[in-house]
């Protein structure tokens, strides 16, 4: 049942009113009415209650309901229970309890002297000394100092002004150190003959940053050789921001190499645009389109060399990735749990009709512990090329080869022979084959199996984390290899041995 009420709001010139109505039941039901209907005349009403597992229907007249005074409300249990808690999370009946508590323990002078009860380190105020007498209104006292101003309504509270993200990066890493690697493992196009280019000893930088948020990365790099001629440049731009990871990478990357009797310089450059979609925590799927430009250079010895011109090739690719990862990273190179990557290519020459060529490959890890940071790793990999052009993999070495400066034998073994009469595009090194060079075997197909036992030994002899990360990343590595490349049945190269090694990469 509801009243209109009309009252004054304020007066200047003139009197201003306001209406407010006020509320007050007209049942004093124990539960809900599901529905109410009054007649179109206005005098009777109609309702619905469901009790006791029952829908009952009820009538009555207008005129005959009344307001029920508030003493004669039955209090259900539930409403009973909301009011207690609401009592319980009032802040001014908490402000009270509080008061009632500490104006017990100033009446109780037993338990403390009573200049415990004052505050710590705070000036003498001579204007308003509180004496002993009145220490009955100390507290009072201090709810009207400004530091005590407890404004009780907040429903007057401006909430700040929301304001536009404006996106802000800042620096995520920058490297610089000396190394032997590349920075994106492209194939190398293949140069009838030519070995497969080793970068050797290289000034690596890399660096990346990223938005506030993360949803956004840029990472950019650059390999000055040693020779300052086989330089090589990456970047890329990473959008972390909705159901697909988007990235978009520049790479270019030339070269010095031989072939035969003929010197020449290759130069790559490719862009790639890729979409992942994260499945799981440890699954995902990605995509990638690419296009590559590849143009060798032949540089002049004699009027013969002079005269030839350049070769160039356009390339349009699509690959597929399936990746799973479970790995948990202990420290460097020391990985607990299993992550494996399926892949599939095809490339396409863009000015050539027959030059499709299909790559699919597997590499799958296993990462187990034998006892704390002692682990054993086994890796298979696989790949295999067909079609009109085919790649062609060089079987032996290992990652980030040092071959140059520590090996007195040559780092490609040009003693064995490409097969002939193979249309092949590309090439790229099929590792690890410790104990082994470059080419011990060759061929558009290759398998390959790794075991190594991993031991961190100061580390773990030590029983718990050092504070020097060299001492930390000190490691004795115990490996057998065992694989076959080529075009038809040729046997595999094994090898075994024992290796310490610091700071190791495992790709």
């Amino acid at each position: 049942m509801q009243n209109s009420t009309v009252t004054i709001s304020y007066i200047d010139t003139t009197t201003h009113y306001r209406y407010f109505i006020k509320s007050q039941p007209a049942t004093n039901y124990d539960r809900n009415i599901l529905n109410q209907s009054v007649a179109s005349n206005g005098e009777s009403f109609g309702e619905v209650i469901f009790t006791k597992r029952k829908y009952n229907a009820r009538k009555g007249n207008l005129d005959e309901s009344s307001a029920i005074p508030g003493s004669e409300l039955i209090k259900t249990n539930f409403r009973a229970e909301r009011t207690r808690l609401l009592h319980k999370a009032d802040s001014i009946e908490q402000l009270r309890q509080w008061l009632i508590a500490e104006d017990r323990k100033r009446r109780d002078t037993l338990t403390k002297p009573i200049y415990e009860y004052y505050i710590k380190n705070e000036p003498i105020d001579i204007n308003h000394y509180i004496f002993e007498k009145e220490k009955q209104n100390y507290y009072d006292q201090l709810w009207r100092k400004d530091y005590m101003d407890i404004d009780i309504d907040t429903g007057g509270i401006e909430l700040p002004q929301e304001r536009i993200y404006e996106k802000s990066f800042y620096n995520n890493y920058l490297v610089t150190q000396v190394d032997f690697s590349f920075l994106n493992n492209t194939y190398q196009v293949y140069s009838g003959g030519a070995p497969y280019f080793n970068p050797g000893f290289n000034l690596l930088t890399r660096f990346g940053t990223l938005d506030l948020f993360e949803n956004y990365r840029i990472t950019g790099g650059f390999r000055l050789a040693g020779n300052f001629d086989s330089n090589e440049y990456l970047f890329s731009v990473e959008h972390l921001n909705g159901k697909f990871d988007k990235q978009l990478t520049y790479h270019r990357q030339a070269f010095l190499n031989a072939s035969y009797n003929a010197l020449f310089k290759t130069i790559s450059q490719s862009i790639y645009l890729s979409y992942s979609k994260p499945v799981t925590e440890v699954f995902a799927v990605k995509g990638t389109v690419s296009y590559r430009f590849d143009r060798q250079v032949i540089l002049s010895t004699d009027l013969a060399s002079l005269n030839e011109p350049d070769f160039t090739q356009h390339w349009a690719s699509l690959k597929g990735e399936l990746i799973y990862d479970n790995t948990r990273k202990k420290i460097i190179n020391i990985y607990y749990g299993t992550r494996f990557k399926i892949f599939g290519e095809y490339y396409r020459e863009l000015s050539s009709a027959k030059s499709d060529m299909v790559v699919l490959g597997i590499d799958f890890r296993k990462y187990t512990r034998i006892h704390r940071e002692l682990i054993w790793a086994n890796r298979f990999a696989a790949s295999s090329s067909f079609g009109p052009t085919k790649l062609i993999y060089y079987l032996g070495g290992v990652d980030n080869w040092m071959g140059y400066l520590f090996n007195d034998v040559e780092m490609f073994n040009n003693a064995i022979p490409v097969t002939p009469g193979v249309n092949y595009g590309f090439q790229a090194l099929a590792t690890n084959m410790r104990g082994f060079s470059q080419n011990i075997r060759n061929g558009n197909n290759f398998a390959l199996i790794n075991s190594e036992i991993r031991w961190p030994i100061i580390r773990y002899l030590a029983g718990h984390p050092l504070r020097s990360n060299f001492l930390n990343s000190v490691q004795v590595v115990g490996f057998g290899d065992i694989g076959t490349a080529g075009r038809g049945n040729r046997p595999g190269m094994i090898s075994t041995g024992l290796q310490r090694k610091y700071l190791p990469t495992d790709r």
